[in-house]
């Protein structure tokens, strides 16, 4: 089976762009799978990207020549115009929405029932999480299947073990803002400081200097020196090991709907802490072979404390210990064969051409 997978923009990486490359590089191990990528080149390019798609139209036919299957990452208006542009090459279109329920594709009233109809052209969604269908509105008329999401091959190596009773070791990895959690998080290393709980942070990433200054005063605010550092972004193989050497991933972000950080924290062996949203809190309880979930959610009334309370309920060593146990259950979950499986199965279905009446 051929697949070609349009959406990313290669220079401007982000969550897509990392969904892209790994679905890519998993088929290369499989004979039955091909998988052709073509990049829309969108990202913070919107007008652009709109006033290009005529001529977009063209490449896209030569690039869908001797595939089966479209498949289509919308992440932002102009990725969902190629649902159409597939169509008109006269290809059977698969579509995955890389966005939630806060994103402007959902939340602006002109963009969302441009996309509604968009996205309504497909022949199947295949889903980053159940529920998503609910969550963001997609047309009921069009057939959806959960796929999921790939992760980095150097995500199914086991997490190192540390030392018994060494301090909670915590890890923020994002680009850093306000929505993104990066502030909460600092105020939760400030209540585990103040209540003299000992602990480690990092945080992996970058923001803008209104922010990064933000940060620096709330460090030397709270006196935080000492146990927080600051990193800049990260490779790949780079960030996969800060997860494995960390025992709790700080995510209190209110705009992912989907962060492929938490899914590779599982897998780590780092147990995530979270904002409530439908798409984390689906990740947290889709790995199979757990009982409850794979993480900790905090109480959107007041995150600071509620995961304050999670973070302190038992010693790190108890929560390294659920860790270790959610890492090996999310490896077997979302490890490649079984991605490959569900995606082959998604493939098919939406390759099936209903029959003719009469």
């Amino acid at each position: 089976m051929r697949i070609c997978l349009i959406g990313g923009s290669p220079a401007q990486p982000g969550g897509l762009e990392a969904f892209c490359d790994r679905v890519a590089a998993a088929a290369r191990g499989a004979d039955d799978l091909a998988i052709t990528q073509f990049s829309t080149n969108t990202a913070y390019r919107p007008l652009r990207s709109m006033a290009l798609l005529p001529w977009r139209l063209v490449a896209l036919r030569r690039a869908l020549r001797g595939c089966d299957l479209a498949w289509v990452q919308v992440s932002n208006l102009p990725e969902a115009y190629y649902v159409v542009l597939a169509r008109l090459a006269g290809g059977r279109v698969l579509v995955t929405p890389h966005f939630g329920a806060n994103s402007k594709l959902v939340t602006h009233r002109v963009v969302r029932p441009v996309v509604h109809a968009l996205l309504g052209r497909a022949h199947r969604m295949a889903l980053l999480f159940a529920g998503q269908e609910a969550e963001i509105g997609l047309p009921v008329r069009v057939p959806v299947s959960v796929l999921g999401s790939f992760l980095p091959a150097n995500a199914f190596v086991a997490g190192g073990q540390a030392v018994s009773g060494a301090p909670l070791r915590l890890i923020h990895a994002a680009r850093f803002s306000a929505a993104k959690g990066t502030l909460r998080m600092l105020e939760v290393c400030a209540r585990l400081a103040r209540a003299g709980v000992p602990f480690r942070a990092r945080l992996i990433g970058r923001g803008d200097p209104e922010t990064m200054a933000q940060i620096e005063r709330m460090i030397a605010a709270e006196g935080l020196g000492a146990s927080v550092e600051l990193t800049g972004w990260l490779d790949e193989a780079a960030l996969q090991q800060a997860l494995r050497e960390a025992d709790v991933l700080v995510h209190l972000s209110m705009i992912d709907s989907f962060p492929l950080i938490v899914l590779e924290a599982l897998a780590a062996g780092t147990l995530p802490l979270v904002w409530p949203m439908a798409g984390v809190e689906a990740m947290l309880e889709g790995v199979a072979g757990l009982e409850g979930r794979g993480g900790m959610v905090v109480d959107p009334a007041d995150p600071v404390s509620s995961g304050f309370a999670l973070l302190t309920t038992g010693s790190p060593d108890e929560l390294r210990a659920r860790g270790e146990a959610v890492g090996k259950a999310a490896r077997a979950t979302f490890g490649w064969p079984a991605m490959l499986d569900r995606l082959r199965t998604i493939a098919a279905a939406t390759l099936e051409r209903p029959a003719r009446r009469g």
